[in-house]
């Protein structure tokens, strides 16, 4: 039973890594469409944020294979629209180590931190690692065909990070676990979303129009974007900043909306459309930090529990006081041996064996594991024991364990189980 579970688990993650790899493709082809240089230095770059938001929801051990199969998605799209080859295996790389090094800095730098501080990390890694990854790539292609090296860098740093920026929380809160969502309000939110943003975008203000009554109509999609994601939480408000994003996509394709004004060159309203969807997108995420942030909110309700395990009679005991919503059916694993049995990796499971071995041996455990538990109805969860400790009262020793359910978001996996 448990083989035919992990195999339908296994089936799912790799429809999921086809469809990132489709999506990256996708994202890519747009981005190139829109612009497509000779130098290989693209004013825009979506298939950034597809790949951060990839390795931040997926688990470490399965970082490789998403690699792979993004290296081979920019590869077939490089040959899609007749790049060189030698040139692309450099950038290919580049590209999805820097994704790869944003994902990577923020899990570790902001392990045991509030929401904020994850975004903040989240932005700056953005910032910093785009520089570095911009430099590299710039000077390789004004190695192999003499691209402009400050101009160079200036694009290659601005696309990626406004792809990461506006493209990475959307793709997340599409995936997020989500407050209720209001029912007809967010389909109402988002049909008036898509509306409005259309009417004010087909059309391109001319000369004599006022330039501060042209950009203030822009940000009315902005504000009812905002309330869709206050009132209805990640998924609606995603679905809602999705539609506006096509619109002023689409917008910049036909060069029309107020980004688009005879004063600016083509240029220079790609970079102002791209610089309006990551200040939309940065708006949401810091949103959706403040709720969670916020006592009582539903995403930050108390989802821990803790257990204690006596290490000689292998007896197990819950906290009888949380509020935890699977506590009843975790309440039925009472040994030790229940709860391996419950644990279908072995891997997975010689790890926790190594943590309550550490910690009988008086060294408290803080890094932080993530495993898959498997429930009696074949539900599989993702799970992470945040500390071990062992406490010692009137001569008894018992190692204490801290459980949280691994929540989905911008900085955590989504339970996809074995994956």
């Amino acid at each position: 039973m448990q083989n035919r579970a992990l195999k339908g688990e296994q089936k799912i993650w790799s429809l999921t890594m086809l469809t990132w790899g489709m999506l990256y493709y996708l994202l890519g082809y747009l981005s190139l469409t829109i612009d497509d240089p000779g130098n290989r230095v693209a004013f825009i770059w979506l298939p950034a944020g597809v790949a951060v938001s990839a390795f931040l929801i997926s688990p470490r051990r399965s970082w490789t294979l998403l690699f792979i199969a993004f290296f081979i998605t920019h590869l077939l799209l490089d040959l899609t629209f007749h790049h060189q080859l030698t040139v692309s295996l450099v950038l290919a790389s580049i590209s999805l180590v820097n994704d790869l090094a944003i994902a990577w800095c923020v899990r570790y730098f902001s392990s045991h931190h509030d929401e904020l501080h994850k975004v903040v990390t989240w932005i700056i890694s953005t910032i910093i690692i785009s520089a570095l990854a911009a430099m590299l790539g710039v000077l390789w292609l004004r190695f192999y065909n003499g691209a402009p090296l400050i101009k160079g860098i200036w694009i290659w740093w601005s696309a990626n990070v406004s792809g990461t920026l506006f493209t990475t929380p959307a793709l997340v809160g599409l995936i997020g676990y989500n407050e209720p969502r209001r029912g007809w309000l967010a389909y109402l939110l988002s049909v008036v979303v898509l509306v409005v943003t259309f009417l004010i975008f087909v059309r391109t203000p001319d000369n004599v129009e006022n330039i501060a009554l042209t950009y203030s109509l822009a940000c009315v999609p902005l504000v009812l974007v905002t309330i869709a994601a206050v009132l209805c939480g990640n998924r609606p408000g995603s679905v809602a900043f999705i539609l506006f994003s096509m619109v002023v996509m689409g917008a910049s394709w036909y060069e029309t909306g107020p980004f688009y004004i005879a004063r600016l060159n083509t240029e220079q309203s790609i970079i102002l459309a791209q610089s309006y969807l990551s200040g939309a997108a940065l708006l949401i995420v810091f949103i959706r930090a403040l709720k969670r942030m916020q006592p009582g909110a539903v995403e930050t309700a108390t989802r821990e529990i803790a257990y204690s395990l006596n290490p000689d009679s292998g007896q197990i005991v819950w906290n009888p006081h949380t509020d935890y919503p699977l506590r009843t059916e975790l309440a039925c694993i009472r040994t030790r041996d229940e709860l391996l049995a419950c644990i279908p990796d072995d891997g997975q499971k010689s790890q926790l064996q190594a943590r309550w071995q550490t910690v009988v041996a008086r060294n408290d455990v803080t890094d932080t594991f993530r495993f898959t538990l498997q429930l009696n109805d074949q539900t599989l969860l993702n799970m992470i024991e945040t500390r071990t400790l062992l406490v010692t009262a009137n001569d008894a020793t018992a190692i204490i364990g801290f459980w949280v359910e691994s929540r989905p978001g911008l900085y955590k996996s989504a339970p996809k189980g074995k994956q």
